[in-house]
This record gives C-alpha cells, structure tokens and sequence, in this order.
C-alpha cells in the first residue's frame, strides 16, 4: 500500500474510548469508510489541479497556438475536476 493512502486511512480513523459498566475502559479503532473514500477523491482531486497551468505563464507564453493548448488543457482540467465532484457528491 502507498504511503500516502496509508496517511489518508489514518485521517478516516478514530479512537473510541468507553468505560463499561464496570469501570474497566476500553478502545477500539472506528474507520470511516465514506470518509475515506472521499480523502481518496479529493486527493486525485489535488493530483489533477496541480496539473494546471498558472494564466501568467501563459501569458508569457510568446506562440498564440501554445497559449491555446494551455488554455484548453487548464479548461480540460477544470471540467474533469468538476465531473468528478459530480460523480462523487463531493462538495467543496
């Protein structure tokens, strides 16, 4: 497993701690599914926004037809990035 998944499993878990009837305490590890999961999303999410070309390189960019391909490209990154919130329900 990949580090990184391992960091976002950790951040989906939580210590539960009881005290029984007895006064004997006891934990256990809860690990929310859907909050991983949606770690998971967001974090391809970021993947892909870093992808993006800053408008201000772009712009200094000096061949109009790269300018275009930059611009597209970002313009392709959002609408991915925006059809997988979607898919997922995740929100902002």
């Amino acid at each position: 497993m990949n580090e990184r998944i391992r960091e976002l499993a950790e951040q989906a878990t939580t210590l539960v701690e009881m005290v029984g009837p007895q006064g004997y305490a006891s934990s256990y590890a809860n690990f929310d599914r859907e909050k991983f999961a949606e770690l998971i999303v967001r974090e391809c999410i970021n993947q892909v926004l870093e992808e993006k070309v800053s408008e201000d390189w772009i712009d200094k960019e000096d061949d109009i037809e790269d300018r275009c391909y930059l611009r597209g490209n970002n313009d392709g990154i959002v609408d991915a990035v925006i059809r997988i919130k979607q898919h997922f329900g995740v929100e902002e």
